[in-house]
């Protein structure tokens, strides 16, 4: 909690994922009060994929805490209402929170008390979105997205991951919008942003050489700053997968 006013500090590795919810598209894009705000986690496994999703929404109007599951799911599979939520980070949700009259927004363990209902979270690649690169011997790991990616929040991406520029047209017939390459730990590691299936549908793979059994410390801490930053540029993780 916060003493003598100020505001809860909260290590960024250890902060939810914040949503605003408005009580339609006109008045998101108008920038008018939101109606409440949406709290989400994703139960990680060790490699840093996504087994379930836990979540919780408070609203203005009722003041109370209540179990977000159906929302977070329907987040995810419905367009129109995507259209009426905007992901923020914690000081933006607790701004909103304390203009809404709930005053200081909670530290993240207070605030996980408030996860009821648990969303089991299964596979959603089908086996034809497979990238060529996920072989025996490579390790591919999907952060699946889902939303619009403006031309500006793209060329964030791009920038911040540090994405050589593509014209090749087996990139185009793959709907790549960018690729890169790093070494981290000794580890060399390729992610790569692109479109799957649907219009509203984005992805980030990831792969690596290293094989099963070895140790992992990179891939996790990873897999959570590409899922991070493609949230601030308004996309809704939807799961990270295990490809192959």
């Amino acid at each position: 909690m916060s003493r003598a006013g100020h505001p809860v500090a909260v290590d960024v590795a250890e902060q939810l994922d914040y949503y605003l919810v408005f009580a339609n598209i006109r008045a998101r894009e108008r920038a008018l009060p939101p109606e409440g705000i949406i709290l989400e986690e994703f139960v990680l496994r060790p490699d840093g994929t996504a087994s379930a999703l836990d979540s919780a929404g408070w609203t203005a109007a009722g003041g109370a805490w209540w179990s977000a599951a159906a929302f977070s799911r329907g987040l995810r599979d419905d367009a129109r209402l995507r259209a009426r939520v905007t992901p923020v980070d914690r000081a933006g949700a607790s701004a909103a929170y304390r203009a809404l009259g709930g005053g200081e927004l909670l530290a993240e363990p207070a605030l996980r008390r408030h996860f009821l209902d648990r969303l089991d979270l299964a596979a959603v690649t089908p086996p034809s979105l497979v990238p060529a690169q996920a072989t025996p011997e490579r390790r591919v790991y999907r952060v699946q997205l889902a939303g619009e990616l403006t031309e500006q929040g793209l060329a964030r991406l791009r920038s911040g991951w540090r994405m050589q520029p593509f014209d090749r047209s087996d990139d185009a017939a793959q709907r790549i919008a960018g690729r890169t390459r790093r070494t981290l730990d000794g580890q060399t590691v390729t992610w790569t942003l692109r479109r799957t299936g649907a219009e509203q549908a984005w992805a980030v793979d990831l792969a690596t050489d290293q094989p099963d059994g070895a140790s992992t410390p990179t891939l996790a801490p990873l897999l959570r700053r590409l899922r991070t930053e493609a949230r601030a540029q308004g996309l809704i993780p939807i799961t990270v997968d295990r490809l192959r």
